[in-house]
């Protein structure tokens, strides 16, 4: 594609600074489906990358320019894919303009440079568009995209069956590449940009028992969620509720609800709830990332115990949790776990016994705790995650074996506040109630619940 004074790849135009913007008559032909690519992503990366763009809600009409930023949290080589609306796939960076494709670390590049002859102006076709950022620990040789060079041209249109050939041969080695995605909204010259009311939605999920009998039956878990669900339907004016309890809550089904339909039937800005009751556990870490050398899981229905790699392999891992928010990145997330991670084998314990050490008596809670840290240090803010005990204790089930304790206390200040309840103050009631309880009904025991608050504006529980 030959440099004039604009050259189209598609819903965004690259066009040479300063120069006037004209449309076709017609949108281009489409030769290549680009969703392939959009489905290969990495599922435990030893780094976090993020891509955003410079409108927080990603909506752009003809002729606005776009400007694109991307973080990493590990040096590396950044290649920009973009498929547009007509499913057409080309590789936006490098390019002719910026070939250098090197990126530091924990430092934002904008794309274009403010100081690069050409910007990104919207176009046609119209409609839903991926950027999908990914950073590579080494170069990665043009040919292998099925290209001679990626400098050549203003972009350059790749074969997604290529470029997904190149994705799959980085999943052998996931320490070495991480990806990020988000979606854009093109408006055609005729459609004005609408501002839709932001979308409360809440996911709550619970176990009363398990596929695998080796997992203790918890009786309450699935009772939390159901009466969770029973009062954000009465008080937390929430659009949408989705309830998974014992088997509806495979990690199949968990993965498709919170990284695929989630992402695609919300916009950011929008306020997610996740609510989780049942076991947690403790596993050997596999790529370095956790300072105590064990990654912490939740266990899904079908979850199995045994060796470490069916472990690994059914239980939902924080690794793999701290992916399936990212997918979420733009939108005010909140998860709300009621479980714990130390070793547990009485009726009122929620822990799953484990072949590892217990965690030192000073240990905080720490699952998903350096995920969302880490996306918080590659610029995704408003998560924040509150927890039913540290990662030394255990979280119990009430004496009354109705509902487990930091539920109850939650649905007891919800139902009985008498206006409007924050996260913060749902928090400040629950690191009093909590332990008082447990310490009355279990002497010798104690569970401290643990908020980590990532977010920007206040989270109304009960608005």
């Amino acid at each position: 594609m030959r440099i004039v004074p604009l050259a189209f790849i598609g819903g965004i135009v690259v066009g040479l600074a300063g120069l006037p913007t004209a449309w076709p008559a017609e949108p281009p032909s489409v030769r290549y489906r680009g969703l392939v690519v959009e489905a290969v992503r990495n599922p435990a990366p030893a780094f976090m990358v993020r891509v955003d763009v410079d409108r927080p809600d990603r909506t752009y009409q003809a002729g606005q320019l776009v400007q694109v930023k991307v973080i990493s949290g590990k040096p590396g080589y950044l290649y920009l894919l973009y498929i547009n609306a007509d499913g057409a796939l080309q590789c936006v960076f490098p390019n002719r303009f910026q070939k250098d494709n090197h990126i530091p670390d924990h430092q934002e590049i904008l794309i274009p440079a403010p100081s690069s002859p050409f910007r990104f102006r919207v176009g046609p076709p119209f409609g839903r568009e991926i950027l999908k950022a990914v950073v590579s620990l080494k170069p990665l040789d043009p040919h292998l995209w099925g290209v001679k060079s990626l400098n050549d041209l203003d972009v350059t249109p790749l074969d997604p069956d290529q470029a997904k050939k190149v994705l799959d041969t980085l999943q052998q080695t996931p320490g070495e590449w991480a990806e990020h995605e988000v979606h854009l909204f093109t408006l055609s010259p005729d459609k004005l940009p609408q501002s839709p009311k932001s979308q409360r939605i809440a996911v709550l999920i619970g176990f009363g028992h398990y596929q695998d009998p080796a997992i203790r039956d918890l009786k309450v878990g699935d009772q939390d969620a159901k009466a969770m669900a029973q009062l954000l339907q009465r008080h937390g004016q929430f659009d949408k509720i989705f309830l998974l309890v014992n088997q509806e809550a495979t990690l199949a089904a968990l993965e498709k609800l919170i990284s695929q339909t989630l992402p695609d039937s919300t916009r950011p800005g929008d306020l997610l709830l996740i609510f989780w009751s049942g076991h947690g556990g403790r596993c050997a870490d596999d790529n370095g990332d956790e300072p105590d050398g064990l990654d912490e899981y939740l266990v899904p229905y079908d979850g199995r115990l045994g060796n470490l790699q069916q472990i690994r392999s059914s239980m939902l891992l924080d690794d793999l949790f701290g992916r399936w928010i990212q997918r979420l990145d733009g939108r005010r997330i909140l998860l709300v776990l009621d479980t714990c991670y130390s070793a547990g084998q009485s009726a009122h314990e929620k822990g799953l016994r484990s072949p590892h050490p217990a965690p030192a008596p000073s240990a905080h809670f720490d699952f998903l705790d350096g995920e969302l840290l880490r996306a918080k240090d590659v610029g995704q803010k408003e998560t924040a995650m509150l927890a039913a005990s540290k990662a030394n204790q255990l979280a119990f089930i009430r004496r009354e074996g109705d509902l487990s304790v930091m539920t109850y206390f939650l649905l007891r200040h919800l139902e009985s506040a008498s206006g409007p309840v924050t996260l913060q103050n749902a928090f400040q009631y629950l690191e009093k109630a909590v332990p008082a309880y447990v310490q009355q009904k279990f002497p010798g025991a104690t569970q401290t619940p643990v908020l980590i608050d990532h977010t920007t504006t206040t989270i109304f529980l009960r608005p």
